[in-house]
């Protein structure tokens, strides 16, 4: 073969062998694993489904990119994710409180006296306190509690929410206490009861800081320590304010999840399993907060909040705190919710060291989650389907105005659907299986093209070399 010609069979196998990695290395997107039907229960040109948890337990990408909306034919119907229109909007303030510390405890049955004077001046009130103004750091160690002023409200303020207590010492305690409310400081009614508490651990301070105020309370809080000696000294207060600004419509949703055993051998072990419950909420969930409730009894649980995406996950710490429920005869307190903004489908509550292990039987986990609602334009033949659970499939969500031109004029049209059970869709379960081989095979199957592209590259160089330089044509015989 002259030497133009395998230089150019050369470069054509070049050619050939990088197509053929590319289509070595190249897959299929994979196929949705999971379809549920869509039972339309008021028709209309536009309808909205609630997802449930089950559809964020069937996506394979966290953020829903695998959700797909078809109809009988498999024809792909247009949907979009519906954004929370009139959802509940809390506005929280803060505002500092007044502190003034009570004097001693008074004998069985008698009567707290104030530790303030009450000036009324027609709607407003003014508070003085009794021999003059003195420090917080001057209050009596035994004084037995605190009446906490959160200030003076107009008419139609939004009430105080709870209280936020701040200290200076001592570095560890737990103490109980109980609350009476009152308006002008001569009737007082129960307020309920909890537990403050502080406690130094490896991974940082487990605190308990709020106490929790009912719908209705007033304007004085009298807190009364359980224990005054066990009492932190109190340096501080903040009130919080959360101010309605909607009615709900599209609100967060309330789960209740049992216990349940934390995987064996999907992550490394650690001694925090056996004294931790552990939850599964079956799929990634964004939440908002979390509770912990006990069924009867007293129990003071504080804990380190760990929570992760995928069972062969480490653990991370999401956040801390302090779950109780204290009661004292007929009266029961219970800890206020953790916020908790994390995107988690499993919770692990790890208790403090120096508490005890947790009682699986007894409690059991309330989360508000934030889900999504999606509104698809009812196009096609019926019935629809929603599909999910492809690992590498495109965005298949429009955005909301690209379906629903005028939305808030047409939102109030809405119909409404809701999700049938999973079922797995066997020849796609088969398809994914087979991809799965395939992608393990396929780092194997592009070496063995590379390693033979490169040997029948280098015999052909071989050949190129023994054949030398090319030789020009024969001289003509002379004439």
């Amino acid at each position: 073969m002259p030497r133009p010609e395998r230089l150019h069979a050369a470069r054509h196998a070049l050619v050939v062998l990088a197509l053929l990695g590319v289509a070595v290395a190249r897959a299929e997107p994979a196929p949705y694993r999971y379809q549920a039907p869509i039972a339309i229960d008021a028709a209309a040109p536009f309808v909205q489904v609630a997802l449930p948890v089950a559809a964020y337990g069937r996506v394979e990408q966290d953020d829903l990119r695998d959700l797909r909306i078809v109809d009988a034919r498999g024809e792909r119907v247009p949907f979009a994710f519906l954004p929370p229109l009139a959802t509940v909007q809390l506005n929280e303030q803060v505002r500092e409180a007044k502190l003034y510390p009570l004097p001693a405890r008074p004998a069985a049955g008698g009567v707290w006296p104030s530790p303030v004077d009450v000036v009324v001046e027609g709607d407003r009130i003014s508070v003085r306190r009794r021999g003059g103004e003195k420090t917080l750091a001057a209050a009596p160690r035994e004084s037995g509690g605190w009446l906490i002023d959160s200030g003076e409200t107009k008419r139609g303020d939004p009430p105080p929410k709870s209280l936020r207590l701040r200290w200076s010492g001592p570095a560890e305690f737990s103490v109980a206490y109980r609350i009476e409310i009152s308006s002008d400081l001569r009737q007082w009614r129960p307020g309920g009861s909890g537990q403050v508490m502080a406690l130094q651990s490896p991974s940082g301070t487990l605190a308990q800081p709020v106490v929790g105020l009912s719908d209705s309370p007033g304007r004085f809080v009298r807190l009364v320590w359980s224990e005054s000696a066990a009492a932190p000294t109190l340096t501080g207060a903040s009130v919080l304010v959360a101010e309605r600004q909607r009615v709900a419509i599209d609100s967060t949703r309330e789960l209740t999840i049992a216990p349940s055993a934390e995987p064996a051998g999907t992550a490394p072990a650690d001694p925090a399993t056996k004294r931790a419950l552990h939850f599964d909420l079956g799929g990634v969930l964004p939440l908002v907060d979390v509770d912990l409730r006990f069924d009867d009894g007293t129990h003071v649980a504080p804990v380190r909040l760990q929570g992760r995406a995928r069972a062969d996950q480490p653990w991370r710490e999401v956040g801390s705190g302090v779950f109780y429920r204290l009661e004292r005869g007929g009266d029961v307190g219970a800890s206020p919710a953790i916020a908790l903004p994390a995107a988690v489908r499993y919770l692990r509550l790890v208790p403090d060291e120096r508490a005890a292990s947790l009682d699986g039987v007894a409690a059991r986990l309330v989360v508000h989650a934030s889900l999504a609602s999606i509104v698809f334009a009812a196009q096609g033949e019926p019935p629809f389907r929603l599909l999910a659970g492809s690992r590498d499939a495109p965005a298949g969500a429009l955005p909301v105005s690209a379906v629903v031109p005028q939305l808030d004029s047409e939102r109030a049209r809405f119909g409404h659907a809701t999700l049938g059970a999973f079922t797995v869709d066997e020849v796609a379960e088969r398809a994914v299986e087979k991809a799965s081989r395939q992608a393990r095979l396929r780092p194997w199957l592009l070496w063995a093209v590379l390693v033979v592209g490169v040997a029948g590259l280098g015999a052909l160089v071989w050949r190129l070399a023994r054949a030398g330089p090319a030789k020009g044509p024969a001289p003509s015989p002379p004439a």
